[in-house]
């Protein structure tokens, strides 16, 4: 006995730890409130997911820094019939810029950057489209989403390729609007925020995360990649809703835009992350962000543009990593977070010091926006409003909207016509110095393009233009439908493809590539030499692995392969360069084609 006593003795304090002491602590009366008022609301939630074709979902509430509501709900794989329950992880899509907007603040606290610099300041190589808008764009401009640039979201989704290559890349994408102009979302400048912070902090912007915010809110279930959550024992399964059925998809990885989208983490862990945010900025006594920083970043910024939702949230705005808006007359900080096959909310309410959580593993479902709408009702004590008919209503509209969409375009298409060329000559690779690379290629009978991996089978619609026709993997937001217009040059060649990746801009123009054996060195030399036109010398060399043109008094020339023996000139749109060749495979002619007239220059002998 005396043993045993001596055992329990050494092991109690290890087991008073800090969730346990926050089983013995009174619940204040605000939140016993609301936890009774929460007593019986999982059959609306059963019923919702019924209502919604959720396969699951997990639901969170904290108020005055009490957890009074915690609990799964379906599965988190719907096949095996595995409960949900608040240890699952989830991909939490967009409420990761929340995290990032967070620990920027600290940077801001510690005095290694300011909300107002230049972003060029920290991150030299940093480039946009605009001159201005390069030198002028501020770090509190990237965090809310007033950098004039849209979304250009297919330049990062599912390639392979290197953060530094894609900030390289961002120069090359078109603007919508000038600098400060009009908010804007966007995944973007937020991974360019998540490089800044690299670069002030001397660290990894998941480090930076981890030694911020997820150590002193023991979350350490949390993670930033796909790779390592399907590594654990319980997480959820993405799905995607198609034709009415519910389907199980792949994993899509959000590592190259970390910053922006890439967190794990489940309904636990998130708890601690909203008890510090309703808390003022701390956390079991310790205090991780300056309250001035914290208010900063729960105010209103910028104003978003458009009609109000409902007639409930008739003012909204964005601050710094959340959306701001007014709600039923309450001031409410919230973030939608959106991934392949997931979707979450984050929501708090700061002058109530409530917060929720809601995350579940659909694919763009509105559950969990309508849902938490229907919790805070709850707990605010407002007058009924059924927000769960309100978004099946939605939906319905949705869908027959989608109809009518397709039944107009039908109506517009040019009956009886058809391609200009055989299908085999839009057959190559398109290039755009911005979105990369894009292959068209001949599959049993039909055009078929692969952009990032992604592959999309195309139908003649009409002339040149072709349409998505099918999808070859589930992706978040279907692009069926979508025109591709391929377009001849000046010799009647199809020379580029136009793709509108980007509805808020100009369509997304690929040029059509050389064939590889354009480009070898063996290939090129064949051309160099010096040529004689109206006594004048033109010299054709090889500079960095490309044809150049010297003539005297005038800028070099690059010359870009475009098929057998002939280029385009660079700089010069419409014009190009042909080659005529001997029977010994020797330039017996040149000729310098314009569009105002074509001129002919012989070797120099």
């Amino acid at each position: 006995m005396f043993k045993k006593s001596r055992f329990l003795l050494f092991f109690f304090p290890l087991l008073l730890n800090a969730s346990f002491f926050d089983w013995l602590e009174p619940l204040s009366p605000k939140a016993e409130r609301a936890k009774e008022l929460l007593t019986g609301f999982d059959a609306s939630i059963e019923k919702a997911l019924a209502d919604y074709q959720v396969p699951g979902l997990v639901v969170g509430v904290v108020v005055d820094g009490h957890v009074v509501y915690a609990k799964g709900f379906g599965y988190r794989d719907l096949e095996q019939k595995q409960p949900m329950t608040p240890e699952t992880l989830f991909a939490i899509g967009s409420c990761t810029k929340a995290f990032t907007a967070f620990a920027m603040g600290n940077l801001v606290d510690e005095g290694r950057l300011e909300w107002d610099q230049p972003v060029i300041d920290i991150l030299p190589e940093f480039r946009l489209w605009d001159q201005y808008a390069t030198v002028n764009l501020t770090i509190r401009d990237i965090l809310t989403h007033r950098s004039g640039m849209p979304r250009h979201e297919f330049v990062w989704y599912n390639s392979k390729m290197s953060k530094s290559e894609m900030l390289k890349r961002i120069r090359y994408l078109q603007p919508s609007f000038d600098i400060r102009e009009r908010y804007q979302y966007g995944n973007l400048m937020y991974f360019t925020a998540g490089l800044a912070m690299e670069q002030a902090a001397g660290k990894p912007w998941e480090e930076l995360i981890r030694e911020k915010i997820l150590n002193p809110l023991n979350m350490t279930h949390t993670n930033f990649s796909i790779e390592e959550t399907q590594k654990t024992d319980n997480y959820a399964f993405p799905y995607l809703e198609k034709g009415d059925q519910l389907k199980k998809i792949p994993f899509r990885s959000l590592s190259l835009i970390g910053a922006a989208g890439s967190i794990n983490s489940t309904l636990d862990d998130m708890m601690h992350w909203i008890q510090m945010q309703v808390g003022g900025g701390v956390y079991k006594n310790q205090a991780l962000i300056s309250p001035a920083t914290l208010q900063e970043l729960h105010a209103a910024q910028v104003i978003v543009p458009g009609a109000p939702e409902t007639k409930e949230t008739l003012l909204y705005a964005y601050g710094i990593g959340w959306a701001v808006l007014s709600y039923r007359g309450h001031y409410l900080v919230s973030h939608d977070g959106v991934s392949d096959g997931f979707t979450s909310v984050v929501a708090l309410l700061p002058a109530e010091n409530i917060g929720l959580v809601i995350l579940s593993n659909k694919n763009m479902t509105s559950l969990p926006r309508y849902l938490s709408f229907e919790l805070m009702d709850q707990l605010l004590g407002l007058p009924h409003h059924d927000w769960f008919k309100e978004g099946m209503d939605s939906i319905r509209k949705n869908k027959e909207s989608t109809k009518e969409s397709k039944l107009k375009e039908d109506r517009m298409r040019k009956k009886g016509t058809s391609p200009s060329h055989p299908l085999e000559e839009y057959v190559g690779i398109y290039e755009h110095p911005g979105y990369g690379k894009l292959a068209i290629d001949l599959v049993d009978g039909k055009l078929e393009a692969t952009y990032n991996d992604l592959v999309f089978g195309l139908d003649h619609w009409h002339y040149d233009v072709f349409t998505v026709a099918q999808e070859k993997q589930e992706m978040i937001v279907s692009v069926e439908g979508t025109k591709f217009t391929f377009c001849s040059n000046s010799n009647g060649d199809i020379g580029a493809l136009k793709v509108p990746f980007e509805p808020t801009a100009d369509d997304i123009v690929f040029e059509r590539r050389a064939a590889e054996k354009h480009s070898t060195l063996a290939y090129l030399r064949q051309f160099t030499g010096a040529y004689e036109i109206y006594g004048y010398t033109l010299e054709i060399v090889i500079r960095n692995h490309a044809l150049i043109a010297i003539v005297p008094g005038q800028p070099n020339y690059e010359l870009v392969p475009a098929s057998d023996n002939e280029f385009t000139i660079k700089t010069m749109t419409g014009s190009t360069v042909q080659f005529i060749m001997d029977e010994n495979q020797k330039v017996k002619e040149v000729l310098l084609i314009h569009p105002y007239g074509a001129f002919s220059a012989a070797p120099k002998k």
